[in-house]
């Protein structure tokens, strides 16, 4: 019986040391990032594409734009809040916005108005500022035609002298009723086109004598064209 035991004794000991034990070695797991995009995931941070933030905006409503115009300083250049309401007029073409600016410049704001909206009905809603809002856009334009619209006849006759003296056409002349600008016409086309012709249509007698000389000596020939 004892050497029975010896012996399973000495065969348990023969299994131990001649079996092999092995372990597995633990596998070390990588860390993932995930970048500021939101998207991109790695295992460098220094890998991440580069984001750029955009700047978040907001378009001003019009009423906001306005109350920025209101209380700006006046200086001897004039006032900074009737320039501000007539940017913002300009920039959307809105003739009721005038209606904001004092009246000393109201005038102006219909004038600009009517050349960027390159429309001459503009004036027609200018109240009693339209005749030189006319006068104004004929001048600008050089449309001579607008003209016409003017009521006052001083101003309009005003208005057809100062439109043939940068275009010099004579015909524009005929058209004034006062008989001084109508002569003062008549003198400048005469001295544009060095036509004496033009200074007989002179009706002051003075006025046509020295319209004669200042074309005669211009020319230095008596009677030249």
């Amino acid at each position: 019986m004892k050497s029975i035991v010896a012996l399973l004794c000495v065969f348990g000991l023969f299994l131990l040391g001649c079996t092999q034990v092995t372990t597995e070695a633990p596998q070390t797991q990588q860390i993932q990032y995930v970048c500021a995009d939101g998207r991109t995931t790695v295992t460098n941070i220094s890998l991440c594409p580069a984001v750029t933030v955009q700047p978040t905006t907001r378009t001003l409503t019009l009423d906001e734009q306005l109350n920025i115009c209101i209380d700006m300083p006046t200086t001897q250049q004039g006032s900074f809040e009737d320039i501000c309401y007539m940017m913002i007029a300009a920039k959307y073409e809105n003739t009721s916005l005038c209606r904001k600016v004092s009246t000393s410049a109201r005038s102006q704001c219909y004038n600009t108005l009517a050349e960027v909206k390159e429309d001459a009905t503009v004036c027609a809603e200018a109240g009693t500022y339209k005749d030189s809002c006319y006068q104004q856009y004929a001048q600008t334009s050089g449309d001579s035609s607008v003209c016409d619209k003017i009521t006052e006849v001083s101003q309009k006759d005003s208005c057809y002298s100062n439109s043939a003296s940068r275009s010099g056409d004579p015909t524009l002349c005929e058209k004034i009723k006062t008989s001084y600008q109508k002569d003062d016409c008549y003198s400048s086309i005469a001295s544009r086109t060095r036509d004496i012709t033009y200074c007989d249509k002179i009706v002051d007698s003075n006025r046509k004598q020295n319209c004669l000389q200042n074309i005669q000596g211009q020319s230095g020939t008596p009677g030249y064209k």
